[in-house]
C-alpha cells in the first residue's frame, strides 16, 4: 500500500495488484467467523477503496448488475454509502482511490479548477481524511471524511481555505445467517465547516440507502471489508474499544 499515491486515482496496474493480494489475504484471514465482529469494533481510518469489477460483472449477484441496473437513482447518491468513488463508472484508466469524498467526475473536477487541493498543488498540507468508528453495542456506525477547500466563496482571500466535515451515520445490525456480514441502513448525513455557520444535518428517514458490510479479513491492525455493490475497502486500525 505504500505505492497509493494519497489523495489520487490508483492507476490501473497497481489497483489490480492490490486487489490480487486482497484475495490472497482474505483466504488466510487469521480471525474465526464467531469472532470478526468484536475485532471490528474501534475506530479506523480508510487507506484504499475500489470497484472490483469481476463482482460487478455478475448479473446474477444482489451486489452486481441486477442492483446496479433497477436502482440508477441510488448509485448515483453514492457518497452517502461509502463515500462514492468506488461505485461510479470506471473510467480514464483510475480504477480507486484513497480518500474519496464524493463521486469521482465531480472530485476530479474541483481538483482540476483548485478547489480540492492534491498532494502536487502548493498547499501540501491539505488532505482528504476517511475515517470509521464502529460501536457493537449501540449499532453505529459513523463514517466521517475530513477535507479543506480551496477559496471556496467569491468573498474569499486570496489563498484562504475552509476546513470541513461529512459524517454519515449509520445504523448496523449483525446479519443472522453470515457471522462476517453487518447489515446496515444509512441513517444521516450531516455537512459543516469549522469557524461557519454552515452545518447542515440530512435526516435520511425511510429514503435512506439500506445494503451490508462483509469483512472478509481482520487483525490487530488491517481490515478488509467487501460492500453489497462490490466495492472493496482496506483501513488500518487506529485504536480500539470494548464491545
Amino acid at each position: 500500500m505504500s505505492q497509493v499515491p494519497s489523495n489520487q486515482s490508483t492507476p490501473k496496474q497497481l489497483t489490480t495488484e492490490i486487489l490480487q493480494t486482497t484475495s490472497i489475504l482474505e483466504k488466510q484471514c487469521p480471525t474465526i467467523d464467531e469472532n470478526v465482529l468484536e475485532r471490528l469494533v474501534g475506530n479506523w481510518e480508510l487507506i484504499w477503496t475500489a470497484q472490483d469489477k469481476s463482482s460487478l460483472d455478475n448479473e446474477d449477484s444482489v451486489d452486481g448488475g441486477i442492483w446496479r441496473r433497477l436502482n440508477p437513482f441510488t448509485t448515483f447518491i453514492n457518497p452517502l454509502e461509502n463515500q462514492s468513488y468506488s461505485n461510479n463508472p470506471i473510467n480514464n484508466n483510475k480504477f480507486g482511490r484513497s480518500n474519496p469524498i464524493m463521486p469521482q467526475s465531480i472530485q476530479d473536477t474541483m481538483e482540476d479548477i483548485g478547489i480540492l487541493s492534491t498532494p502536487n498543488s502548493s498547499n501540501k498540507d491539505n488532505t482528504i481524511k476517511s475515517t470509521q468508528s464502529i460501536n457493537l453495542k449501540k449499532n453505529c456506525i459513523r463514517n466521517v471524511v475530513a477535507f479543506e477547500l480551496n477559496n471556496p466563496l467569491p468573498t474569499s482571500k486570496n489563498g484562504s481555505t475552509i476546513k470541513g466535515l461529512i459524517t454519515v451515520d449509520v445504523k448496523g445490525y449483525p446479519n443472522r445467517s453470515d457471522k462476517r456480514r453487518i447489515d446496515v441502513k444509512f441513517d444521516s448525513c450531516r455537512v459543516s465547516f469549522l469557524n461557519s455557520p454552515i452545518d447542515i444535518t440530512f435526516p435520511l428517514g425511510i429514503i435512506g440507502p439500506t445494503g451490508w458490510l462483509r469483512t472478509s479479513y481482520v487483525d490487530d491492525d488491517i481490515r478488509i471489508t467487501r460492500g453489497h455493490k462490490g466495492s472493496v475497502f482496506i483501513l488500518s486500525r487506529t485504536s480500539s474499544n470494548s464491545k
